[in-house]
């Protein structure tokens, strides 16, 4: 009985795992779906002119863009929501990311500097972090509708990363 159970489990599993789910957003004739293609298209505004489109990808309930610019030696990702097409985080990332050896800024000038990049927003935390002996300040920020988060090279003040998630 237990065999007969597990292989009746097995076929159910084989068959739902191989029907076709509808596109999301296309519930009624009304919608569009939300593809790869308009996620991209969303995404393409949000990036540096220069930037290189790199792929697209579904990734749980949102679709991420990826573009690297060879100018600002940084990879832009944009996640574009698979139910709505609205863009739910932005992030940018240097190539060299790594931090510094000294950590020459105070608390006082990273927090600073992410207030100058993110505008009018609550400085919620700043902490000083080394991974492999390299610096960087983490900053978690929040205004009106969105939070960003930041690490900052503490020697150069340069922003290393930066992720901007929508409320």
């Amino acid at each position: 009985m237990n065999r007969l159970w597990r292989m009746t489990a097995a076929l159910f599993a084989a068959i739902w795992i191989g029907v076709p789910a509808p596109a999301f957003g296309a519930e009624t004739g009304t919608e569009t779906a939300v593809t790869k293609e308009t996620a991209r298209e969303t995404a393409d505004s949000l990036v540096p002119e220069d930037s290189e489109f790199q792929y697209a990808e579904q990734c749980g309930d949102a679709f991420e863009v990826l573009y690297y610019s060879d100018a600002d030696k940084a990879y832009y990702s944009v996640r574009v929501s698979i139910f709505t097409g609205e863009v739910s985080s932005v992030s940018t990332v240097l190539v060299d990311s790594r931090g510094s050896r000294e950590a020459v800024l105070t608390e006082a000038q990273a927090t600073e500097i992410a207030s100058e990049d993110a505008g009018e927003v609550n400085v919620d935390s700043v902490a000083l972090d080394t991974v492999a002996g390299r610096k960087k300040y983490e900053v978690q920020c929040s205004g009106d509708g969105f939070e960003v988060s930041y690490q900052i090279n503490a020697e150069s003040g340069r922003i290393l990363k930066k992720t901007v998630q929508y409320l």
